[in-house]
């Protein structure tokens, strides 16, 4: 799968991105960034790298870093096609080490999570007006 790229105004469009991408690959995770550039949402959904993509999600470190040199970082998200949306332990591990919060869909609970770690290099204000 290539990167694909979506730039909005609204939250509430970002945020329906990321469903709508979740919904049309519900055979395994999707995983990529949110981010503001230029008074814009920004979201970007990587290609998952995972062996096992339908149990879990890896990004490629160099898109990790491309991302943060280009955008105001938000949230690192990805999609649960089993259980809920709130975070494993993987998932709260993975967002403290990255020092970013996790935004987590649920394609069977229909619902977004955050996870936000206690070192947190992204935009605190624009992760408030979420409101998810």
């Amino acid at each position: 799968m290539k990167k694909e790229v979506f730039t909005t105004p609204k939250k509430s469009s970002a945020l329906n991105k990321i469903k709508e991408w979740s919904s049309l690959n519900s055979t395994f995770e999707i995983c990529g960034f949110l981010g503001k550039k230029d008074n814009k949402y920004c979201v970007v959904m990587c290609e998952n790298q995972s062996k096992t993509p339908q149990l879990n999600f890896s990004i490629d470190p160099m898109d990790y870093l491309l991302f943060l040199d280009e955008n105001e970082p938000v949230a690192l998200f990805h999609s649960h096609i089993k259980g809920d949306e709130e975070a494993s332990e993987k998932d709260i591990m993975m967002s403290e080490n990255s020092c970013l919060p996790f935004l987590i869909y649920s394609l069977n609970s229909g619902k977004f999570s955050i996870h936000i770690p206690k070192e947190n290099i992204a935009d605190v204000e624009v992760l408030s007006k979420l409101k998810i």
